[in-house]
């Protein structure tokens, strides 16, 4: 697909959630009134993260910068139609509040838990530091034999539907004027002291200048930035997760649970679902 124009000002490699959401907050920002492209290789999305993700969303990090951007994030997923301007045909989105319930099998484990509940408890989440006993009432049915505490908390984290919100970041981002094109970006042009990006070639044979290239291309990005004589920690790697039902299901529904080993399964509407990282992990 052609692009419609020689130049933009802003080129967004990868139009998947990120790389549409990038776009959309750029309608946004009153004063910029510039011309937006994004380039998307696979428009079915069919191997993108952004169609494989569970879509959950926590507050229990460590640093106050991620708390208080998942802070937004619930207010952006509460409120997502305000924010889509309060267009009628925009859904209300639901956040399921099931919660993370990371366990401690160690007492230095345990000591970390209690000091990441009191950073994100003074910014506002509503963590709680468990004991083992308070585990087993809560959930009976865990074996906790090996585990010592636990952080739980069910305010505001969980799951949401972010199929339907990159759905509707592209809708909008494309009704304000955004370009998307079926291409792939193979290569970047330099300005000739080779200080700044200028454009990029496209697999179909097209060059397009630009004034800003926001990398958007995921487990991608690496080999994007390589594009402009760069180096990022990203590596792809393979994460699997199990849906299953069961003969006898639990009385009650089961939060994000995290054992120490690194399996962690929650309850999914009538199923449950569960994954672990692999013993060998090659990007």
């Amino acid at each position: 697909m052609t692009p419609k124009h020689a130049s933009y000002d802003v080129v967004i490699v990868g139009g998947a959630i990120f790389g549409s959401s990038v776009a959309w907050w750029l309608t946004q920002m009153s004063g910029f009134k510039g011309k937006v492209l994004v380039v998307e290789r696979d428009p079915s999305y069919q191997f993108a993260s952004t169609s494989h993700t569970n879509s959950c969303i926590r507050q229990q990090f460590t640093a106050a910068i991620n708390i208080k951007v998942s802070q937004f994030g619930v207010e952006f997923i509460k409120n997502f139609r305000r924010f889509m301007g309060d267009d009628p045909e925009v859904p209300h989105l639901a956040l399921h509040s099931f919660g993370y319930l990371y366990l401690a099998d160690t007492p230095e484990f345990a000591q970390t838990l209690k000091q990441n509940q009191q950073v994100q408890m003074a910014l506002g989440a509503g963590t709680r530091h468990l004991s083992r006993e308070e585990i087993a009432a809560a959930y009976p049915f865990y074996l906790l034999d090996d585990i010592l505490a636990a952080n739980h908390n069910t305010d505001n984290e969980g799951y949401f539907d972010g199929g339907t919100m990159f759905d509707w970041f592209k809708r909008m981002a494309r009704r304000n004027g955004v370009e998307y094109i079926h291409d792939e970006v193979v290569a970047m042009t330099k300005s000739a002291d080779g200080t700044a990006i200028t454009g990029v070639r496209l697999k179909s044979g097209s060059t397009v200048r630009c004034g800003t290239i926001v990398n958007a291309s995921g487990p991608r990005a690496l080999a994007t930035a390589q594009m402009a004589g760069l180096s990022l920690p990203v590596e792809p790697r393979k994460r699997y997760t199990f849906i299953f039902d069961a003969a006898n299901p639990l009385d009650r529904d089961l939060p994000l649970t995290i054992d120490p080993s690194g399996v962690h399964f929650r309850t999914d509407g009538k199923y449950y679902m569960a994954g672990c990282p692999p013993e060998e992990d090659p990007a």
